[in-house]
Protein backbone atom coordinates (compact mmCIF):
# COMPACT_ATOMS: atom_id res chain seq x y z
CA UNK A 1 0.00 0.00 0.00
CA UNK A 2 1.38 3.45 -0.95
CA UNK A 3 2.50 5.61 2.27
CA UNK A 4 2.17 9.39 -0.01
CA UNK A 5 -0.06 10.54 2.86
CA UNK A 6 -0.52 10.81 6.51
CA UNK A 7 -3.63 8.55 6.55
CA UNK A 8 -1.55 6.36 3.84
CA UNK A 9 1.23 5.87 6.43
CA UNK A 10 -1.03 5.22 9.41
CA UNK A 11 -3.31 2.67 7.43
CA UNK A 12 0.10 0.98 6.72
CA UNK A 13 1.86 1.29 9.92
CA UNK A 14 -0.68 1.04 12.82
CA UNK A 15 -3.40 -1.33 13.98
CA UNK A 16 -7.26 -0.80 14.54
CA UNK A 17 -6.79 -3.00 17.79
CA UNK A 18 -4.68 -3.19 20.13
CA UNK A 19 -2.27 -0.43 22.02
CA UNK A 20 -0.82 0.54 18.07
CA UNK A 21 -4.24 1.74 17.20
CA UNK A 22 -2.78 4.84 19.23
CA UNK A 23 -0.38 5.26 16.18
CA UNK A 24 -2.07 8.46 14.94
CA UNK A 25 -1.75 10.50 18.49
CA UNK A 26 2.59 9.37 17.94
CA UNK A 27 2.35 10.55 14.58
CA UNK A 28 0.59 13.60 14.84
CA UNK A 29 2.30 14.40 17.57
CA UNK A 30 5.79 13.90 16.33
CA UNK A 31 4.68 15.83 13.31
CA UNK A 32 3.69 18.88 16.16
CA UNK A 33 7.03 18.93 17.81
CA UNK A 34 8.84 19.34 14.44
CA UNK A 35 7.12 21.54 12.75
CA UNK A 36 5.12 23.74 15.24
CA UNK A 37 2.00 25.50 13.18
CA UNK A 38 2.69 23.99 9.98
CA UNK A 39 1.80 20.76 10.66
CA UNK A 40 -1.86 21.75 11.33
CA UNK A 41 -1.99 22.52 7.27
CA UNK A 42 -3.92 19.51 5.93
CA UNK A 43 -4.03 18.26 9.11
CA UNK A 44 -0.89 17.05 8.67
CA UNK A 45 -0.30 16.34 4.73
CA UNK A 46 1.51 18.88 4.19
CA UNK A 47 4.48 18.51 6.97
CA UNK A 48 3.99 14.70 6.29
CA UNK A 49 4.97 15.14 2.59
CA UNK A 50 8.31 16.72 3.56
CA UNK A 51 9.65 14.03 5.60
CA UNK A 52 12.27 11.92 3.61
CA UNK A 53 10.91 8.14 2.56
CA UNK A 54 12.77 4.59 2.74
CA UNK A 55 12.93 3.71 -0.54
CA UNK A 56 15.69 0.85 0.03
CA UNK A 57 18.41 -0.39 2.37
CA UNK A 58 19.54 3.09 4.12
CA UNK A 59 21.43 1.09 6.55
CA UNK A 60 24.82 1.63 7.55
CA UNK A 61 27.31 -1.13 6.35
CA UNK A 62 24.46 -1.46 2.83
CA UNK A 63 24.93 2.64 2.57
CA UNK A 64 28.72 1.68 2.33
CA UNK A 65 28.33 0.15 -0.90
CA UNK A 66 26.72 2.89 -2.49
CA UNK A 67 29.07 5.45 -0.92
CA UNK A 68 31.97 2.66 -2.80
CA UNK A 69 29.76 3.47 -6.03
CA UNK A 70 30.36 7.17 -5.77
CA UNK A 71 26.00 7.57 -4.60
CA UNK A 72 26.71 9.43 -1.58
CA UNK A 73 28.88 12.43 -1.26
CA UNK A 74 29.05 13.19 2.22
CA UNK A 75 29.28 12.28 5.32
CA UNK A 76 29.23 12.50 8.94
CA UNK A 77 30.92 10.31 11.49
CA UNK A 78 29.70 11.08 15.09
CA UNK A 79 31.90 8.96 17.55
CA UNK A 80 31.93 6.07 14.71
CA UNK A 81 35.13 4.71 13.19
CA UNK A 82 34.23 2.32 10.13
CA UNK A 83 37.80 2.54 9.04
CA UNK A 84 38.71 0.35 11.53
CA UNK A 85 35.89 -0.62 13.78
CA UNK A 86 33.25 -1.85 10.40
CA UNK A 87 32.93 -4.76 9.32
CA UNK A 88 34.98 -5.79 5.95
CA UNK A 89 36.83 -2.12 7.02
CA UNK A 90 39.02 -2.26 4.11
CA UNK A 91 36.17 -1.70 1.57
CA UNK A 92 35.12 0.78 4.22
CA UNK A 93 38.17 2.62 3.73
CA UNK A 94 37.52 2.54 -0.21
CA UNK A 95 34.12 3.72 0.24
CA UNK A 96 35.39 6.52 2.13
CA UNK A 97 37.80 7.41 -0.57
CA UNK A 98 34.79 8.22 -2.94
CA UNK A 99 33.24 11.11 -0.75
CA UNK A 100 33.38 14.67 -1.66
CA UNK A 101 33.15 15.07 2.13
CA UNK A 102 32.96 14.12 5.54
CA UNK A 103 32.90 15.72 9.13
CA UNK A 104 34.40 13.56 11.71
CA UNK A 105 33.58 14.76 15.48
CA UNK A 106 35.33 12.54 17.29
CA UNK A 107 37.83 12.78 20.96
CA UNK A 108 40.94 12.09 18.85
CA UNK A 109 42.36 11.51 15.48
CA UNK A 110 40.73 8.06 14.57
CA UNK A 111 41.77 6.45 11.68
CA UNK A 112 38.25 6.82 9.82
CA UNK A 113 40.02 10.49 9.73
CA UNK A 114 43.73 9.76 9.05
CA UNK A 115 42.90 7.34 6.03
CA UNK A 116 44.09 9.66 3.49
CA UNK A 117 47.54 10.27 4.36
CA UNK A 118 47.83 7.06 6.16
CA UNK A 119 46.89 3.31 5.93
CA UNK A 120 47.80 0.39 8.23
CA UNK A 121 51.80 -0.95 7.96
CA UNK A 122 54.06 -3.24 9.45
CA UNK A 123 57.17 -1.81 8.52
CA UNK A 124 59.48 0.13 6.34
CA UNK A 125 58.04 -1.72 2.97
CA UNK A 126 54.36 -0.79 3.72
CA UNK A 127 53.66 1.03 0.79
CA UNK A 128 52.40 4.51 1.23
CA UNK A 129 49.18 6.27 0.88
CA UNK A 130 49.10 8.73 -2.41
CA UNK A 131 47.27 11.26 -1.35
CA UNK A 132 46.42 12.80 -4.29
CA UNK A 133 44.25 10.07 -5.86
CA UNK A 134 42.02 10.36 -3.01
CA UNK A 135 39.62 13.47 -3.00
CA UNK A 136 37.55 13.65 0.39
CA UNK A 137 37.90 16.77 2.44
CA UNK A 138 37.89 15.81 5.91
CA UNK A 139 36.73 18.18 8.64
CA UNK A 140 38.29 16.82 11.52
CA UNK A 141 36.03 18.35 14.90
CA UNK A 142 36.84 18.09 18.46
CA UNK A 143 34.13 16.30 20.40
CA UNK A 144 32.92 16.79 24.06
CA UNK A 145 33.69 13.56 25.98
CA UNK A 146 30.51 11.86 28.02
CA UNK A 147 31.85 14.09 31.22
CA UNK A 148 32.31 17.26 29.40
CA UNK A 149 28.72 17.35 28.48
CA UNK A 150 25.26 16.89 29.88
CA UNK A 151 22.25 14.90 29.27
CA UNK A 152 20.79 11.05 29.29
CA UNK A 153 21.40 7.75 27.48
CA UNK A 154 19.51 4.75 27.35
CA UNK A 155 20.66 0.84 27.68
CA UNK A 156 19.54 -2.23 26.22
CA UNK A 157 17.51 -2.42 29.81
CA UNK A 158 15.59 0.44 28.62
CA UNK A 159 16.52 2.56 31.61
CA UNK A 160 17.02 6.36 30.20
CA UNK A 161 19.80 7.98 33.22
CA UNK A 162 20.74 11.24 33.13
CA UNK A 163 24.50 12.22 32.94
CA UNK A 164 25.42 15.19 35.16
CA UNK A 165 28.32 17.08 33.22
CA UNK A 166 31.70 17.54 35.17
CA UNK A 167 33.54 20.36 33.43
CA UNK A 168 33.81 22.03 30.33
CA UNK A 169 35.10 20.20 27.16
CA UNK A 170 38.89 21.31 26.54
CA UNK A 171 39.75 24.12 23.52
CA UNK A 172 36.97 24.15 20.48
CA UNK A 173 35.93 20.58 21.53
CA UNK A 174 32.18 20.77 21.90
CA UNK A 175 29.15 18.41 22.67
CA UNK A 176 27.27 16.68 19.64
CA UNK A 177 24.39 18.56 20.61
CA UNK A 178 25.96 22.36 20.49
CA UNK A 179 27.32 20.68 16.95
CA UNK A 180 24.06 19.77 15.56
CA UNK A 181 21.70 22.45 17.37
CA UNK A 182 24.43 25.72 15.51
CA UNK A 183 24.49 23.42 12.12
CA UNK A 184 20.92 23.92 12.26
CA UNK A 185 20.68 27.60 13.12
CA UNK A 186 22.90 28.16 10.57
CA UNK A 187 20.97 26.16 7.70
CA UNK A 188 17.82 27.87 8.76
CA UNK A 189 18.91 31.37 8.48
CA UNK A 190 20.77 30.54 5.13
CA UNK A 191 17.74 29.52 3.57
CA UNK A 192 15.55 31.75 5.41
CA UNK A 193 14.88 33.93 2.17
CA UNK A 194 14.33 31.24 -0.22
CA UNK A 195 11.15 31.12 -2.18
CA UNK A 196 11.42 27.72 -3.19
CA UNK A 197 9.25 24.87 -2.11
CA UNK A 198 11.71 22.68 -1.49
CA UNK A 199 13.28 24.71 1.05
CA UNK A 200 9.79 25.20 3.05
CA UNK A 201 10.93 21.95 5.79
CA UNK A 202 13.98 23.49 6.73
CA UNK A 203 12.04 26.83 7.09
CA UNK A 204 8.73 25.29 9.14
CA UNK A 205 11.58 23.57 11.15
CA UNK A 206 10.90 24.16 15.24
CA UNK A 207 14.75 24.92 16.07
CA UNK A 208 14.72 26.91 19.08
CA UNK A 209 16.90 25.57 21.78
CA UNK A 210 18.70 28.26 22.80
CA UNK A 211 19.29 28.47 26.85
CA UNK A 212 18.07 31.49 28.74
CA UNK A 213 21.10 32.05 30.52
CA UNK A 214 24.55 30.52 30.17
CA UNK A 215 25.37 27.55 32.76
CA UNK A 216 27.14 29.54 35.60
CA UNK A 217 31.19 29.19 35.96
CA UNK A 218 31.34 27.37 31.65
CA UNK A 219 33.00 29.36 29.21
CA UNK A 220 30.71 27.80 26.81
CA UNK A 221 27.95 30.36 26.31
CA UNK A 222 25.79 29.08 24.00
CA UNK A 223 25.25 25.51 24.31
CA UNK A 224 21.55 24.70 24.04
CA UNK A 225 19.16 23.87 27.11
CA UNK A 226 19.42 20.01 27.53
CA UNK A 227 16.23 20.70 29.32
CA UNK A 228 14.27 22.44 26.74
CA UNK A 229 15.32 19.05 24.45
CA UNK A 230 14.14 16.60 27.02
CA UNK A 231 10.98 18.16 27.28
CA UNK A 232 9.98 18.09 23.54
CA UNK A 233 10.53 14.56 23.55
CA UNK A 234 8.26 13.93 26.54
CA UNK A 235 5.93 16.18 25.01
CA UNK A 236 3.76 19.13 25.69
CA UNK A 237 0.07 20.57 25.53
CA UNK A 238 -0.02 23.00 22.24
CA UNK A 239 -3.73 23.76 22.91
CA UNK A 240 -5.65 22.94 26.41
CA UNK A 241 -8.64 24.30 27.80
CA UNK A 242 -8.89 25.16 31.09
CA UNK A 243 -12.18 26.47 32.91
CA UNK A 244 -12.17 29.80 31.54
CA UNK A 245 -11.29 28.75 27.75
CA UNK A 246 -14.60 26.14 27.55
CA UNK A 247 -16.40 29.51 28.80
CA UNK A 248 -15.00 31.88 25.90
CA UNK A 249 -14.69 28.98 23.91
CA UNK A 250 -10.85 29.68 22.80
CA UNK A 251 -8.45 27.39 24.26
CA UNK A 252 -4.99 28.38 25.26
CA UNK A 253 -2.21 28.00 22.82
CA UNK A 254 1.45 27.65 23.97
CA UNK A 255 4.72 27.33 22.90
CA UNK A 256 7.37 24.73 24.13
CA UNK A 257 8.99 27.10 26.38
CA UNK A 258 5.67 28.12 28.31
CA UNK A 259 3.89 24.93 27.40
CA UNK A 260 2.54 22.15 30.38
CA UNK A 261 4.20 19.16 30.02
CA UNK A 262 2.28 16.05 28.94
CA UNK A 263 2.44 13.42 31.56
CA UNK A 264 2.85 10.29 29.47
CA UNK A 265 1.84 8.94 26.43
CA UNK A 266 -1.66 8.41 26.94
CA UNK A 267 -2.63 11.95 26.92
CA UNK A 268 -1.43 12.59 23.44
CA UNK A 269 -3.77 13.52 20.90
CA UNK A 270 -4.30 13.10 16.95
CA UNK A 271 -6.04 16.51 17.07
CA UNK A 272 -2.67 18.46 16.75
CA UNK A 273 -2.96 19.65 20.44
CA UNK A 274 -0.20 17.89 21.67
CA UNK A 275 3.67 17.82 20.22
CA UNK A 276 6.12 14.74 21.58
CA UNK A 277 9.23 14.01 19.81
CA UNK A 278 9.52 10.70 21.12
CA UNK A 279 6.74 9.00 21.97
CA UNK A 280 8.00 6.01 23.79
CA UNK A 281 10.21 8.34 26.21
CA UNK A 282 6.75 10.06 27.10
CA UNK A 283 6.69 10.60 30.81
CA UNK A 284 10.29 11.13 31.22
CA UNK A 285 9.92 14.79 31.99
CA UNK A 286 6.43 14.71 33.14
CA UNK A 287 6.15 18.48 35.15
CA UNK A 288 8.71 20.94 35.52
CA UNK A 289 11.73 19.83 38.06
CA UNK A 290 11.06 15.93 37.71
CA UNK A 291 13.16 14.91 35.36
CA UNK A 292 13.24 11.35 36.10
CA UNK A 293 16.14 10.20 33.97
CA UNK A 294 18.11 11.94 36.88
CA UNK A 295 16.14 10.32 39.72
CA UNK A 296 18.47 8.14 41.89
CA UNK A 297 16.58 6.58 44.59
CA UNK A 298 17.30 3.10 45.37
CA UNK A 299 14.39 1.45 47.70
CA UNK A 300 12.38 -0.74 46.20
CA UNK A 301 12.18 -4.15 45.27
CA UNK A 302 11.72 -3.12 41.47
CA UNK A 303 13.99 0.09 41.83
CA UNK A 304 11.10 2.75 40.01
CA UNK A 305 12.56 5.58 41.19
CA UNK A 306 16.10 5.38 39.48
CA UNK A 307 16.48 6.27 36.27
CA UNK A 308 13.55 6.28 33.82
CA UNK A 309 12.65 2.61 32.08
CA UNK A 310 10.99 3.35 28.99
CA UNK A 311 8.00 2.65 27.90
CA UNK A 312 6.30 4.22 31.20
CA UNK A 313 8.61 3.45 33.57
CA UNK A 314 7.75 -0.18 32.71
CA UNK A 315 10.55 -2.26 34.37
CA UNK A 316 9.44 -5.70 32.83
CA UNK A 317 7.16 -5.24 29.22
CA UNK A 318 4.08 -7.14 29.45
CA UNK A 319 4.04 -7.88 33.07
CA UNK A 320 0.43 -8.56 33.05
CA UNK A 321 1.77 -12.34 31.80
CA UNK A 322 3.21 -12.33 35.78
CA UNK A 323 -0.58 -13.22 36.44
CA UNK A 324 -2.47 -16.22 35.49
CA UNK A 325 -5.83 -15.40 33.28
CA UNK A 326 -7.54 -15.00 36.49
CA UNK A 327 -5.28 -12.11 37.84
CA UNK A 328 -3.49 -13.86 40.36
CA UNK A 329 0.26 -14.45 40.64
CA UNK A 330 1.61 -17.76 38.75
CA UNK A 331 3.50 -17.54 42.15
CA UNK A 332 2.77 -16.11 45.39
CA UNK A 333 6.85 -15.98 46.48
CA UNK A 334 7.44 -14.18 43.01
CA UNK A 335 4.02 -12.04 42.31
CA UNK A 336 5.04 -9.49 40.27
CA UNK A 337 1.51 -8.02 39.12
CA UNK A 338 -1.81 -9.12 40.09
CA UNK A 339 -5.54 -7.74 40.39
CA UNK A 340 -6.60 -6.14 43.07
CA UNK A 341 -10.23 -7.12 43.80
CA UNK A 342 -11.10 -4.88 46.17
CA UNK A 343 -9.91 -1.87 44.39
CA UNK A 344 -11.00 -2.67 40.87
CA UNK A 345 -7.40 -1.93 39.46
CA UNK A 346 -4.27 -4.17 38.73
CA UNK A 347 -1.58 -3.41 41.01
CA UNK A 348 1.77 -4.66 41.80
CA UNK A 349 5.66 -4.11 42.45
CA UNK A 350 5.77 -2.81 38.79
CA UNK A 351 3.86 -0.26 36.46
CA UNK A 352 1.27 -2.51 35.01
CA UNK A 353 1.34 -2.91 31.14
CA UNK A 354 -2.27 -3.60 30.74
CA UNK A 355 -4.64 -0.99 30.93
CA UNK A 356 -5.30 0.39 34.60
CA UNK A 357 -8.89 -0.84 35.49
CA UNK A 358 -9.66 -3.90 32.83
CA UNK A 359 -11.18 -7.03 35.03
CA UNK A 360 -9.49 -10.20 33.75
CA UNK A 361 -12.77 -11.18 32.75
CA UNK A 362 -13.72 -8.26 30.31
CA UNK A 363 -14.56 -10.03 27.28
CA UNK A 364 -14.57 -7.70 24.08
CA UNK A 365 -17.61 -6.96 22.08
CA UNK A 366 -18.51 -8.03 18.81
CA UNK A 367 -16.55 -5.11 16.50
CA UNK A 368 -14.58 -3.75 19.10
CA UNK A 369 -11.35 -1.76 18.42
CA UNK A 370 -8.55 -0.30 20.04
CA UNK A 371 -7.44 -1.54 23.39
CA UNK A 372 -11.58 -2.53 23.86
CA UNK A 373 -10.91 -5.57 21.06
CA UNK A 374 -8.36 -7.52 23.74
CA UNK A 375 -9.86 -9.26 26.49
CA UNK A 376 -9.01 -9.13 30.30
CA UNK A 377 -6.47 -12.05 29.96
CA UNK A 378 -4.50 -10.69 27.02
CA UNK A 379 -1.64 -9.28 27.96
CA UNK A 380 0.83 -8.46 24.55
CA UNK A 381 -1.44 -5.30 24.19
CA UNK A 382 1.34 -4.05 20.98
CA UNK A 383 0.01 -7.11 19.30
CA UNK A 384 -3.43 -6.99 17.30
CA UNK A 385 -4.93 -9.80 18.81
CA UNK A 386 -3.02 -9.51 22.62
CA UNK A 387 -1.87 -13.09 22.09
CA UNK A 388 1.79 -13.81 22.31
CA UNK A 389 3.15 -15.32 19.00
CA UNK A 390 5.38 -18.58 18.22
CA UNK A 391 5.44 -17.04 14.57
CA UNK A 392 6.05 -13.98 12.42
CA UNK A 393 2.80 -13.85 10.00
CA UNK A 394 4.13 -10.63 8.20
CA UNK A 395 7.10 -8.54 8.92
CA UNK A 396 9.88 -10.70 9.15
CA UNK A 397 11.88 -11.26 5.25
CA UNK A 398 12.88 -14.49 6.59
CA UNK A 399 10.01 -15.87 8.56
CA UNK A 400 7.95 -17.16 9.93
CA UNK A 401 9.66 -19.49 12.17
CA UNK A 402 13.36 -19.50 12.84
CA UNK A 403 15.30 -22.35 11.20
CA UNK A 404 19.22 -22.80 11.99
CA UNK A 405 21.80 -22.28 8.84
CA UNK A 406 24.88 -22.34 8.93
CA UNK A 407 27.26 -19.25 8.16
CA UNK A 408 27.92 -17.81 5.53
CA UNK A 409 31.85 -19.19 6.04
CA UNK A 410 31.39 -22.82 7.25
CA UNK A 411 33.90 -25.23 7.45
CA UNK A 412 31.27 -27.59 7.28
CA UNK A 413 27.99 -28.61 4.93
CA UNK A 414 24.06 -27.91 7.20
CA UNK A 415 23.34 -30.67 9.30
CA UNK A 416 19.83 -30.32 9.03
CA UNK A 417 18.45 -29.04 6.28
CA UNK A 418 19.65 -29.03 2.38
CA UNK A 419 19.67 -25.30 2.61
CA UNK A 420 22.71 -24.20 3.73
CA UNK A 421 22.75 -20.63 4.95
CA UNK A 422 20.07 -17.95 5.26
CA UNK A 423 18.30 -17.57 1.50
CA UNK A 424 17.09 -14.04 1.86
CA UNK A 425 20.73 -12.77 3.36
CA UNK A 426 22.64 -10.03 1.85
CA UNK A 427 25.61 -11.77 0.09
CA UNK A 428 26.78 -8.95 -2.06
CA UNK A 429 28.89 -11.85 -4.07
CA UNK A 430 29.34 -9.74 -6.93
CA UNK A 431 31.71 -7.52 -5.05
CA UNK A 432 35.35 -8.00 -5.83
CA UNK A 433 36.14 -6.88 -2.35
CA UNK A 434 33.90 -8.87 -0.51
CA UNK A 435 34.99 -12.12 -1.59
CA UNK A 436 33.58 -15.35 0.39
CA UNK A 437 35.09 -18.83 0.72
CA UNK A 438 33.09 -21.22 -0.60
CA UNK A 439 31.29 -24.32 1.94
CA UNK A 440 34.65 -26.63 3.40
CA UNK A 441 37.05 -24.48 1.56
CA UNK A 442 40.57 -26.28 2.40
CA UNK A 443 42.64 -23.14 2.09
CA UNK A 444 40.30 -21.43 4.91
CA UNK A 445 39.67 -24.39 7.24
CA UNK A 446 39.59 -22.67 10.71
CA UNK A 447 36.09 -20.80 12.37
CA UNK A 448 37.14 -17.32 13.79
CA UNK A 449 34.88 -15.29 15.65
CA UNK A 450 35.71 -11.75 16.88
CA UNK A 451 34.91 -9.98 20.44
CA UNK A 452 35.45 -7.06 22.77
CA UNK A 453 38.29 -7.06 25.59
CA UNK A 454 37.32 -5.38 29.38
CA UNK A 455 40.02 -2.66 28.74
CA UNK A 456 38.99 -1.44 25.38
CA UNK A 457 35.89 -0.10 23.81
CA UNK A 458 34.98 -1.00 19.94
CA UNK A 459 37.99 -0.39 17.92
CA UNK A 460 39.14 1.62 20.46
CA UNK A 461 39.12 5.01 19.29
CA UNK A 462 38.39 6.12 23.07
CA UNK A 463 41.06 3.56 25.26
CA UNK A 464 44.20 3.12 22.42
CA UNK A 465 45.26 6.93 23.35
CA UNK A 466 45.20 5.66 27.65
CA UNK A 467 48.62 4.29 28.26
CA UNK A 468 47.07 2.91 31.47
CA UNK A 469 44.75 0.66 29.50
CA UNK A 470 47.31 0.31 27.08
CA UNK A 471 49.51 -1.31 29.56
CA UNK A 472 46.77 -3.80 30.77
CA UNK A 473 46.28 -4.71 26.90
CA UNK A 474 48.70 -3.62 25.04
CA UNK A 475 48.18 -5.66 21.42
CA UNK A 476 46.52 -7.48 19.19
CA UNK A 477 46.42 -10.93 20.33
CA UNK A 478 45.02 -14.02 18.43
CA UNK A 479 43.48 -17.22 20.67
CA UNK A 480 44.25 -20.77 19.63
CA UNK A 481 44.40 -24.25 20.97
CA UNK A 482 47.14 -25.91 21.96
CA UNK A 483 46.00 -28.65 19.49
CA UNK A 484 46.01 -25.92 16.27
CA UNK A 485 49.45 -24.42 17.92
CA UNK A 486 51.16 -27.78 17.50
CA UNK A 487 49.88 -28.56 14.01
CA UNK A 488 51.01 -25.47 12.77
CA UNK A 489 54.08 -24.75 14.34
CA UNK A 490 52.86 -21.69 16.18
CA UNK A 491 54.34 -20.50 19.67
CA UNK A 492 53.03 -18.75 22.20
CA UNK A 493 53.52 -14.72 22.54
CA UNK A 494 54.77 -15.52 18.67
CA UNK A 495 53.78 -13.81 15.89
CA UNK A 496 51.19 -15.67 13.44
CA UNK A 497 49.66 -14.14 10.05
CA UNK A 498 45.66 -15.20 9.97
CA UNK A 499 44.47 -14.74 6.81
CA UNK A 500 40.75 -14.64 4.89
CA UNK A 501 39.30 -14.17 0.94
CA UNK A 502 39.44 -10.40 1.99
CA UNK A 503 43.42 -9.94 2.97
CA UNK A 504 45.73 -11.14 5.95
CA UNK A 505 46.56 -9.53 9.25
CA UNK A 506 49.15 -10.42 11.95
CA UNK A 507 48.67 -10.60 15.59
CA UNK A 508 50.41 -12.47 18.53
CA UNK A 509 49.67 -16.27 19.23
CA UNK A 510 47.59 -16.97 22.68
CA UNK A 511 47.89 -20.62 22.91
CA UNK A 512 45.08 -21.53 25.97
CA UNK A 513 42.38 -23.78 26.90
CA UNK A 514 39.85 -21.61 26.53
CA UNK A 515 40.18 -22.27 22.48
CA UNK A 516 38.87 -25.91 21.97
CA UNK A 517 38.83 -28.42 18.62
CA UNK A 518 35.50 -29.18 17.90
CA UNK A 519 34.33 -32.90 16.52
CA UNK A 520 31.66 -32.18 13.85
CA UNK A 521 30.52 -34.44 11.48
CA UNK A 522 33.55 -36.94 12.71
CA UNK A 523 36.20 -34.16 11.16
CA UNK A 524 38.22 -31.72 14.31
CA UNK A 525 37.28 -28.42 13.57
CA UNK A 526 39.81 -25.90 14.69
CA UNK A 527 38.49 -22.79 16.05
CA UNK A 528 40.38 -19.33 17.18
CA UNK A 529 39.38 -15.73 18.40
CA UNK A 530 40.65 -12.22 18.14
CA UNK A 531 39.70 -8.56 19.57
CA UNK A 532 39.12 -6.34 17.33
CA UNK A 533 40.80 -2.85 19.85
CA UNK A 534 43.21 -2.22 17.19
CA UNK A 535 44.46 0.37 14.39
CA UNK A 536 47.07 2.55 12.76
CA UNK A 537 46.19 5.31 15.43
CA UNK A 538 46.80 5.90 18.72
CA UNK A 539 49.21 4.67 21.58
CA UNK A 540 49.13 1.63 20.76
CA UNK A 541 48.54 0.25 17.48
CA UNK A 542 48.01 -3.11 15.40
CA UNK A 543 46.13 -4.72 12.76
CA UNK A 544 42.78 -4.19 11.80
CA UNK A 545 40.84 -7.40 13.07
CA UNK A 546 38.18 -6.02 10.47
CA UNK A 547 40.01 -6.19 7.92
CA UNK A 548 39.34 -10.03 7.56
CA UNK A 549 35.87 -9.70 8.25
CA UNK A 550 33.15 -9.72 4.92
CA UNK A 551 30.11 -8.06 4.31
CA UNK A 552 27.03 -10.35 4.86
CA UNK A 553 24.09 -9.04 6.17
CA UNK A 554 21.08 -10.22 7.42
CA UNK A 555 17.72 -9.34 5.57
CA UNK A 556 15.90 -7.42 7.96
CA UNK A 557 17.67 -4.98 9.62
CA UNK A 558 21.12 -5.72 7.70
CA UNK A 559 23.14 -6.83 10.96
CA UNK A 560 26.52 -7.73 10.15
CA UNK A 561 27.37 -11.81 10.45
CA UNK A 562 31.12 -11.22 11.39
CA UNK A 563 30.96 -13.26 14.22
CA UNK A 564 31.57 -16.50 12.31
CA UNK A 565 33.32 -16.83 9.67
CA UNK A 566 36.67 -19.25 8.24
CA UNK A 567 40.73 -18.47 8.15
CA UNK A 568 43.48 -19.90 8.10
CA UNK A 569 46.62 -19.14 10.17
CA UNK A 570 50.57 -20.27 10.01
CA UNK A 571 53.41 -18.70 11.83
CA UNK A 572 55.64 -15.45 10.97
CA UNK A 573 54.90 -11.91 10.17
CA UNK A 574 53.24 -10.06 6.95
Amino acid sequence: MPQQTLDEYIATSGQKTGWWSNFPAYIRSLLQAWYGEAANEEEGNCCYRWLPKTTGDHSHLATSYEMLDGKVRGYLLFGQNPAAGSTNSRMQRKALEQLDWMVVRDLYEVESAAFWYKQPGFGPDTKPVDSSKIKTEIFLLPAAASTEKEGCFTNTQRLIQWRDKAVDPPGDARSDLWFVYHLGKRLKELYAGNDAPKDRPLQALAWDYDSEEPEPGSRILDEPDTLLILKEINGYYVRRSNQEDKESGVDQVYTLRDAPHVPGFAALKSDGSTACGSWIYSGVYPEPGNNRAASRISDGYTFLQWGFSWPANRRILYNRASADPQGRPWSERKKYVWWDEEQQKWSGVDVPDFPINKPPNYTPPTGAIGMDAHSGSDPFIMKPDGKGWLFVPRGLKDGPLPAHYEAAESPVHNALYHQQSNPAAKYYRDRPDNRLAAVGDPNYPIVITTYRLTEHHVSGPMTRWMPWLNALQPSLFAELSPELAAERNIKHGEWLIISTPRGEIEARAMVTRRMRPLLVSERMVHQIGLPFHWGFQGKSTGSITNDLTHMVLEPNVSIEEAKAFTCNVRPGRI
